[in-house]
């Protein structure tokens, strides 16, 4: 009996499978399928959330390859970004040595996971060989008009006098001077993705996605039809602009709130009224926008001025605070608070008159909003009628004078893509006195971000103070004075188009040819995570969709079906953080007991989605599976006597299971493809042990065996094949071929009721025990559809007859 010695046998598959590049790339696929991973962002360890997208994500791809697809299955890093910037910053070290370190140190650990990835299609984004395209396409970009610079509020930083990010505001200061953070107009860089907004809102339908992963983007985008409508400042020649859906409530909108930022606020406020405004937008500036929205504060301040209602000439108070936001709509509302809640609180707490205008019904408005339905009141002319000819009627009357009109409004915003950070594509634009906004000359590029940057008490990028990068001569009049623009971009915009690039990375002359790209993409098969469900894929949609009316692409939409893992908790069910002491190291599992041993475990975790709890219990049983295979294939068959009924269970047990794996493989049912695995390998020696199967029959089907185990332990299958007398690669092999009539012998359609009525049927394996049959009705979407989320009280199974699911 041979022992099984996974760390020897991976390692001595893994420098054959390198040394013969057997996953090298076709040149000029026939059948192409490009299989993705979100690529990771170099932290320097391979955490198990890694593995549970690469690891099973390869398993589809070794899968798409036997079935005869020419495949492209790269890996590349996300290089660029403020963590290294911070952890250079803290560690006293380049930000460049500190991610080339961490790329050498996730490369060994991707190579361990036995991956089908073809390390001469790697790519980097902080690689002068990548930015150079991703500078170039910026200038495309500018060229065309879909970037542009505009002034923006910015986190301000009044002690180190400097821009910062998001993620350097901590609970509203400065994460390195703990001053206090303000709000700043300046001038920044965007892309125009609002030309594309609606598109990119219609073309949602026709993408093979998960319907949440879409709606999150509709949400996002948020088109909404209503009315834009002036107010005008008493006193002042200015009118206040505000977008509504609810322009029907109009009668009953006695007060206008602002957002503290905008721009109208400083040509409103009274002299008296000057002081509080100013601290109370010092205060709202240390705020995050989530906490803005989240806010049960109904804090605000009058400014002193007055506007008047277009409908009924009352005059209006006008408010700034925090839960208007100067980026949704025209950062100002009309407040009508006998119907919204937040602006009933807010009228309550600061003495504001409530006027009802849609008929409560007698319920009221002196103690809460009325948000339901009903017909106008105390509105004029308008009165008795629904919502929705009120808001034609109302929106008509107002627009024969000037007054409104009918828009589409977007929560989508044009993409702000300056950081005022060093470790990060630099921006190709200079500044000269004489001729302005200059762009680099397509020759000069790249713009090379200076190295080995050391990070001194100033919390401002170094490229301000590197005299060498900041000064040159103006490429246009020669001007000696002429500066770089030292904004780098944002690092969204590195992975907007790097899938464009792995189809042909080492182009020196262009980002990609257009041949190659146009004939791998788009990708069959995008994976990642959940987190990425708006900004990355809606920023991908938008460049891919950018480029194509360049003329440089011949599709629209980067990724044709995305599927998104689940979450690998700690063994407490909690998530997994070193605070906790719960963090699951995947290096000691691999090291210990191999990668097939954890890429198995992960399958048959639970539904790949959903992802669960670590479970050493768990994994101790696949080691135990994985050395019973071994044991099944490798050790010697000893023929007993003959019994051709035992020798056609197997084989039908082997076809339907080829088919099964097929199909879950395909689907990413992962759990349920080891599940049947392990029922064949079950009987599989079952048979051996008895000696029942003909010496051919059984050498024929360790073959399968082999075969079908390919895309799931493919150093196993590896020895298998080799083992069976085999010479060329089980991963340069095809999918074993099914029998349907052999399967259609162990198939049975059983009927499925629901307390007792027929409303279903599924079909099954013949045999297949209760917890199986169980399983497989549940997750049958007929079924699903049926219970509209109810969980069954009991469910019945009578074997190969049939299965009563009991609701109360």
């Amino acid at each position: 009996m041979q022992k099984y010695s996974p760390i020897e046998l991976e390692k001595k598959w893994q420098k054959i499978w390198e040394e013969t590049e057997i996953y090298q790339t076709p040149v000029d696929p026939k059948n192409p399928y490009y299989c993705l991973v979100m690529f990771p962002y170099p932290s320097g360890n391979l955490h198990v959330g890694h593995w549970y997208n690469f690891a099973l994500a390869d398993s589809l791809a070794r899968y798409k390859k036997m079935q005869g697809y020419d495949l492209l299955s790269p890996i590349g890093f996300d290089s660029f970004g403020l963590p290294a910037e911070n952890a250079a910053i803290k560690r006293g070290l380049a930000a460049d040595q500190w991610t080339a370190d961490n790329i050498s140190q996730m490369k060994v650990q991707l190579k361990s996971i036995g991956a089908i990835y073809d390390w001469d299609r790697t790519l980097s984004t902080s690689d002068p060989e990548y930015y150079h395209w991703t500078q170039w396409l910026f200038l495309q970009f500018y060229q065309s008009g879909q970037a542009y610079q505009s002034e923006a509020l910015v986190n301000w930083d009044p002690v180190d006098q400097t821009v910062l990010a998001n993620e350097q505001v901590v609970d509203g200061r400065g994460e390195r001077s703990g001053a206090l953070v303000e709000k700043k107009r300046l001038k920044q860089w965007f892309f125009r993705i609002t030309d594309y907004a609606d598109e990119l809102l219609d073309q949602l339908d026709n993408l093979d996605w998960h319907d949440n992963i879409k709606q999150m983007q509709r949400n996002w985008i948020g088109k909404s039809q209503g009315s834009q409508l002036g107010f005008a400042v008493k006193g002042k020649d200015l009118m206040i602009e505000v977008f509504t859906t609810r322009i029907d409530t109009l009668a009953g909108a006695t007060f206008l709130v602002l957002a503290p930022e905008h721009d109208l606020v400083e040509k409103i406020v009274e002299d008296q009224y000057r002081a509080k405004v100013k601290d109370y937008q010092k205060q709202v500036a240390s705020m995050t926008n989530l906490d803005r929205i989240q806010s049960d504060n109904k804090d605000g301040v009058f400014t002193g001025a007055y506007a008047v209602n277009p409908l009924t000439n009352q005059r209006m108070p006008v408010y700034i605070a925090e839960y208007v936001l100067p980026e949704y709509g025209t950062g100002a509302i009309m407040a009508v608070p006998a119907h919204d809640q937040r602006d009933h609180q807010f009228a309550t707490k600061h003495g504001l008159e409530i006027i009802e205008v849609i008929d409560s019904g007698g319920a009221g408005v002196e103690e809460q909003a009325y948000e339901d339905e009903g017909l106008l009141i105390n509105s004029e002319r308008f009165n008795g009628l629904a919502k929705e000819e009120a808001k034609r009627a109302i929106t008509q009357y107002l627009a024969d004078t000037n007054r409104a009109k009918l828009v589409t409004n977007y929560r989508l915003k044009d993409w702000l893509i300056s950081r005022q950070r060093y470790w990060g594509c630099p921006i190709p634009i200079i500044y000269c006195d004489k001729c302005g906004v200059v762009p680099v000359p397509e020759e000069d590029l790249p713009v090379i971000l200076p190295l080995e940057q050391e990070f001194d008490n100033a919390a401002d990028s170094p490229l301000k103070r590197h005299p060498d990068y900041l000064k040159l001569n103006c490429p246009a009049c020669g001007d000696s004075n002429a500066r770089r623009e030292t904004d780098t971009l944002d690092t969204f915009v590195d992975s907007s188009w790097y899938f464009l690039r792995y189809t042909d990375n080492h182009n020196s002359q262009q980002p990609f040819n257009q041949d190659k790209v146009n004939q791998w993409m788009p990708v069959g098969h995008y994976i990642g995570g959940i987190e990425h469900a708006v900004m990355h894929l809606l920023y991908a949609r938008y460049f891919t969709k950018a480029l194509a009316d360049l003329g440089l692409l011949e599709f629209r939409e980067p990724f044709k079906r995305l599927t998104n893992q689940g979450t690998i908790l700690g063994p407490d069910g909690q998530k997994m953080s070193k605070s906790k002491g719960n963090v699951v190291d995947p290096d000691q599992y691999v090291s210990q007991y191999g990668s097939d041993s954890v890429r198995t475990y992960l399958m048959f975790l639970g539904p790949f989605s959903q992802g669960g709890p670590w479970d050493d219990s768990r994994f101790e049983g696949i080691t135990r599976f994985l050395t019973r295979l071994y044991s099944l294939v490798v050790d010697p068959y000893e023929p007993g006597d003959f019994e051709a009924d035992q020798e056609m269970e197997m084989v039908q047990k082997l076809h339907a299971t080829i088919k099964k794996l097929g199909q879950d493989l395909e689907e990413l049912k992962f759990n349920t493809a080891v599940a049947s695995l392990m029922e064949l390998v079950s009987l599989m020696q079952d048979k051996k042990n008895q000696g029942v199967i003909s010496n051919d029959v059984w050498h024929q089907s360790l073959k399968y065996l082999s075969l079908i185990l390919a895309p799931i332990t493919p150093h196993l299958a590896e020895e298998f094949w080799q083992h069976l007398g085999e010479e060329q690669s089980v991963h340069l092999q095809g999918w074993p071929a099914y029998d349907p009539e052999v399967i259609e012998q162990t198939e049975l359609t059983i009927p499925i009721q629901i307390n007792g009525k027929k409303r279903s049927e599924i079909l099954v394996a013949q045999g297949l025990d209760r917890e199986e049959v169980t399983r497989l009705v549940l997750d049958n979407a007929r079924v699903q559809q049926l219970l509209e989320g109810r969980e069954p009280d009991k469910i019945i199974v009578v074997p190969d007859r049939i299965v009563n699911i009991v609701l109360d």
